[in-house]
């Protein structure tokens, strides 16, 4: 598999990574009905938070144009 491919693939896992992680209370505590606590709710915000970054740096990795200083 070539590197750009494995990029991509780890760039959609962090996407699906964080969808879940920031959708997983709404779903909880709407489907379910059940209130979640304050503490649970703020670790899903940290953790998106945390996985939005990461998917900023390999959406950077994935889509940067190396300069080889060569010109063509």
């Amino acid at each position: 598999m070539s590197e750009q491919r494995l990029r991509y693939r780890a760039f959609l896992a962090v996407v699906l990574a964080t969808l879940v992680v920031a959708l997983a209370p709404v779903i909880v505590s709407g489907l379910l009905g059940k209130v979640l606590p304050d503490g649970l709710i703020a670790t899903s915000d940290k953790v998106t938070t945390g996985l939005v970054t990461l998917l900023g740096t390999i959406g950077g990795l994935l889509f940067r144009r190396v300069d080889t200083g060569v010109e063509r």
